[in-house]
């Protein structure tokens, strides 16, 4: 589920989250990942639309957007020591970020997607990837929980198992 929870009132142990800015809490954040972003949309979309060639030009793409997003209003590109925002006005907008990925397979729009969503789908060709000479934002990918103190062994075990996964890719 990609919604927010509440681990404390609605009693989970842990949490994955990413953000481009942690909100203040009173949990414990363990930073796992950084993830870089790509602008990508499937082939069929870039044969029928064209490729963007600079920011500017999403104005009149349709943008596929995942509300829940720091930055879903507004997508930030930087190039040369400048940095251009976009409003975005979403043909589509949802609240997972799975189901951005799979509207963006069927052609529905573009989108900035973190890499590692999309990446087997760009190995693969069913995306592509469009203005990479400009560099866009990324996501620091955290688990949270609620408190060192008490920490249950498996919750212990289960966070050393997260950061080694993510620290082999």
């Amino acid at each position: 589920d990609d919604r927010r929870v509440d681990l404390i009132r609605e009693g989970f142990d842990l949490a994955i989250r990413g953000s481009d800015n942690l909100e203040d809490s009173n949990l414990i954040a363990r930073k796992l990942a950084v993830m870089p972003h790509v602008l990508c949309a499937a082939p069929t979309y870039f044969e029928a639309h064209g490729k963007p060639k600079a920011p500017s030009d999403l104005r009149s793409h349709n943008c596929v957007r995942f509300s829940l997003s720091g930055h879903a209003g507004v997508w930030e590109f930087s190039k040369d020591g400048r940095t251009e925002r976009i409003p975005v006005a979403a043909r589509y907008s949802v609240t997972s970020s799975l189901a951005v990925r799979d509207a963006l397979r069927e052609g529905f729009g573009l989108s900035l997607m973190p890499y590692p969503y999309v990446e087997d789908d760009l190995r693969e060709g069913r995306l592509q990837c469009a203005l990479e000479d400009w560099s866009t934002v990324e996501t620091t990918l955290y688990a949270v929980y609620p408190s060192r103190q008490h920490l249950a062994p498996k919750i212990h075990a289960f966070l050393d198992f997260l950061a080694e996964e993510f620290s082999r890719s």
